[in-house]
């Protein structure tokens, strides 16, 4: 790895926002490291499940596009995401989220990352760890 991301905070939020869903989730980039970084969700109602708590795609979507983006922090592009798996460890109330996530191991083949998405009280509330095609973002070498 890196000792310096590629993309400073300001250009991944850039880069972040220019997607609709992305957008709409409200995602704040509030640090980037060369091995991982944190975002913020705001919180909005349409995330509301049947019973009034946030609902658990909007946690696996925030924990897998935040593992992804840490990977375009270091290597300037996403991979797609071979394999992705989400643990819920708690209900979460409606409220802004906080996701952090970093690189376990970043390969020329395949990249792991994990992330965790916690409550304003810092309680998480979901985490995930998941395998990315790193070998799909190379230009031939």
């Amino acid at each position: 790895m890196s000792e310096q991301p590629t993309l400073t905070a300001p250009e991944l939020q850039q880069r972040l926002r220019e997607a609709p869903f992305h957008d709409w989730l409200g995602l704040e980039v509030r640090s980037v490291t060369d091995t991982g970084l944190e975002l913020t969700a705001t919180w909005r109602p349409e995330w509301a499940n049947s019973v009034g708590k946030t609902h658990g795609g909007i946690l696996s979507s925030l924990l897998d596009l935040a593992a992804d983006w840490a990977l375009v922090a270091t290597q300037g592009v996403p991979a797609p995401t071979i394999d992705f798996t989400v643990h819920y460890l708690r209900a979460a109330a409606p409220g802004d989220l906080t996701v952090r996530a970093r690189l376990v191991r970043a390969g020329r083949s395949l990249t792991v990352a994990e992330a965790e998405v916690l409550d304003a009280s810092g309680k998480t509330l979901a985490v995930g760890r998941g395998t990315y095609a790193s070998f799909a973002t190379r230009k031939n070498e």
